[in-house]
């Protein structure tokens, strides 16, 4: 009795194989066959092959097939460099000051994202806004901006009388540089998800605009 619940248990083991024959491959070894040929006088029937193998003549490849490659083209030193920067330079900039799905007030750049990042980056040196930090990677200028609407403290007569300045309160800021395909998009953020309302964002956007266009009437 032992030996047969361990027989059983050897075929369980090693599967069912040996009950039902593979035929995975068995079309590897077939043979073929002539047409099936319906007699006349039983029946006015031509029977062709659906899929007929077609008579293909072996051809011997190479041990190593090479893929071949294309001939490479050859400019010279003036033109690799000059390429570039003259299908960058040849489009007029465009600035122009739209309203996203949101309502929010944004500017348009017509350029390729490499000009539109750098032409922003001169046109905020030209303004009163301070740069403390970039990240082109993620298309964002980190900035500072006189915040207009804080309360300032009046300065008293003896702090006036030695020279004391208005503290001056200054507010962070992010400007967004995003690709799209009608151009670039520049936008104001309070922070990595959020946009800055019209009041912070309009003016900062009329003054790159402004800066931006002025740049691009002095280079025509």
């Amino acid at each position: 009795m032992r030996l047969v619940a361990l027989t059983v248990m050897a075929y369980a083991i090693t599967g069912c194989s040996w009950l039902i024959h593979d035929r995975s491959n068995d079309y590897l070894e077939i043979e073929i066959q002539p047409n099936i040929v319906v007699p006349t006088d039983v029946a006015l029937v031509t029977l062709s092959p659906r899929l007929a193998i077609p008579d293909v003549k072996a051809k011997i490849l190479p041990e190593k097939f090479v893929v071949p490659r294309p001939k490479a083209l050859v400019l010279d030193g003036n033109e690799q460099s000059d390429q570039p920067l003259a299908s960058e330079n040849v489009v007029e900039l465009e600035v122009e000051l739209v309203k996203d799905g949101n309502g929010s007030t944004i500017l348009r750049l017509n350029v390729a994202y490499a000009r539109a990042w750098s032409e922003i980056g001169e046109a905020l040196k030209q303004t009163d806004t301070t740069v403390v930090d970039l990240n082109r990677s993620i298309g964002t200028y980190y900035i500072e901006v006189v915040d207009t609407s804080a309360e300032v403290e009046t300065v008293g007569f003896w702090s006036g009388l030695f020279g004391a300045e208005l503290e001056i309160v200054k507010k962070p800021l992010e400007i967004k540089v995003n690709r799209a395909r009608s151009g670039v998009y520049v936008a104001i953020h309070i922070d990595q998800e959020n946009l800055a309302s019209d009041a912070d964002a309009k003016p900062l956007l009329l003054s790159l605009q402004k800066k931006l266009e002025e740049s691009e009437q002095d280079l025509l």
